[in-house]
C-alpha cells in the first residue's frame, strides 16, 4: 500500500468521522431508486420531503454513503424536497470492479447525472465534508448550474492545510489510543479486518471519544457504517483510500472569481482548529459567508439546530442568515 496515499485516506477519514457517531435512522415515506450516473454507473438515490423547492444534498468521503449525514439533514425535508444519492463505491451504489473508475472525473459527472435525472436547471447544493471539495471540483466543470451552496462541517479548500489539520488532532491523542486508531484503520484500508462493520464502528467510535475528550459537542447521528459488509469494506479498501488522491493537490482558494451562486459556509465555534479552513472557503467565493455557531463542533447542524436550521432556511430564501460575515 502506497503509504502517502494511505496516509491521506487517513487524513481523510478522521475528518470525515470527526462528527459521526452510530445512531442513523431511516426516514419514513422516502422514495428511492437508482439512476444511470457516468460510465453507465447504477447510483442508489433516496429523496425525501415533497415540497416545490429541490436541494441536492452531497455526502463527504467520497464515497461514505448517504448514511454519513441523511439522519442530520432530514429535518430539511419539511419545507424542501432533499435529494440524497450514494456516491459510487459506497452505500447502496455500484462498487466498480476496475477501481480506475473511481477518479474523480467520474464523481463530478455522477453529480451532473443526478441533476439531469432529476430535471434541474440549477441546483441548491448542501454538501458535508469531502463534499465541499467534490462539489468545488464539479463547480469548476459546471460553474452556471448552481444556483446556491452550503458547505456543512467542510474538508477544507487547499489539500495541504486538510492533512495539517489532521496531524495536529492526531498529535493529540495518547500512545495507547493512537496505536489502537491506526490499527483499526490499517485494517480497514488494507482490506484484512475480518469484520468490516465492526472495525468501522470501533473507528468511528474511538474518533466520537476522542470528540468528547476535548469537549466538543457530538450530537451527529449519521455513521459511515450502516451498509452491507461488501460496502464498508469497499469503500475503505477501495474508495477512501484511492479516490482522495484523484482529486490531485487541490486548491480552490484562487479558483472562483466569478461565480456569483453565495455560498453559506456553517461551522461549530468549539471545533477552533477548523476554523481558519471555514474562513477560507467563504472567502474564495465573491459571494461566500461564514457563519460560526456557539456550543457547536463540526456537526453543527446536529450540536445546534435551533439556529442552523432557521439559518439555513434563511437563506434558502434570499436572506443572509443573522451572524454571518
Amino acid at each position: 500500500m502506497d503509504f502517502k496515499f494511505c496516509f491521506f485516506a487517513i487524513v481523510l477519514l478522521f475528518d470525515l468521522s470527526i462528527s459521526v457517531s452510530l445512531r442513523a435512522q431511516h426516514p419514513l415515506g422516502a422514495q428511492e431508486g437508482y439512476l444511470q450516473g457516468a460510465d453507465d454507473v447504477r447510483l442508489y438515490y433516496r429523496v425525501v420531503g415533497s415540497a416545490p423547492d429541490t436541494i441536492v444534498a452531497v455526502h463527504g468521503g467520497p464515497g461514505a454513503g448517504m448514511n454519513a449525514f441523511l439522519p442530520d439533514l432530514e429535518p430539511l425535508a419539511q419545507n424542501h424536497t432533499v435529494i440524497f444519492y450514494d456516491q459510487r463505491g459506497g452505500g447502496r451504489s455500484e462498487l466498480p470492479a476496475d477501481t480506475s473508475r473511481l477518479d474523480a472525473h467520474f464523481f463530478v459527472e455522477d453529480l451532473e447525472a443526478v441533476r439531469h435525472h432529476f430535471g434541474l436547471s440549477r441546483m441548491t447544493i448542501v454538501a458535508h465534508s469531502f463534499g465541499a471539495v467534490l462539489v468545488a471540483r464539479y463547480i469548476q466543470s459546471y460553474p452556471t448550474r448552481v444556483e446556491r451552496l452550503v458547505f456543512l462541517g467542510a474538508t477544507g479548500p487547499k489539500r495541504s492545510e486538510a492533512g495539517k489539520l489532521a496531524q495536529k488532532r492526531y498529535a493529540e491523542m495518547d500512545s495507547v489510543t493512537f496505536t489502537r486508531l491506526g490499527e483499526v484503520i490499517y485494517s480497514l484500508l488494507g482490506g484484512t479486518a475480518a469484520d468490516p462493520v465492526a472495525a468501522c464502528r470501533e473507528y468511528e467510535n474511538i474518533l466520537d471519544d476522542l470528540a468528547v475528550k476535548r469537549g466538543e459537542p457530538n450530537n451527529w447521528r449519521g455513521n459511515t457504517c450502516e451498509a452491507t459488509p461488501e460496502a464498508v469494506a469497499y469503500y475503505y479498501h477501495y474508495t477512501a483510500r484511492i479516490s482522495p488522491a484523484t482529486f490531485g493537490d487541490w486548491d480552490f482558494t484562487k479558483e472562483f472569481d466569478d461565480i456569483t451562486a453565495p455560498l453559506l459556509v456553517v461551522y461549530g465555534a468549539e471545533d477552533s482548529l477548523a476554523l481558519p479552513q471555514q474562513h477560507a472557503w467563504a472567502q474564495a467565493f465573491p459571494n461566500g459567508r461564514l457563519l460560526v455557531v456557539p456550543k457547536a463542533g463540526k456537526g453543527a447542524i446536529a450540536d445546534r439546530p435551533d439556529l442552523v436550521l432557521p439559518a439555513l432556511e434563511s437563506f434558502f430564501k434570499g436572506r443572509w442568515p443573522e451572524g454571518t460575515r
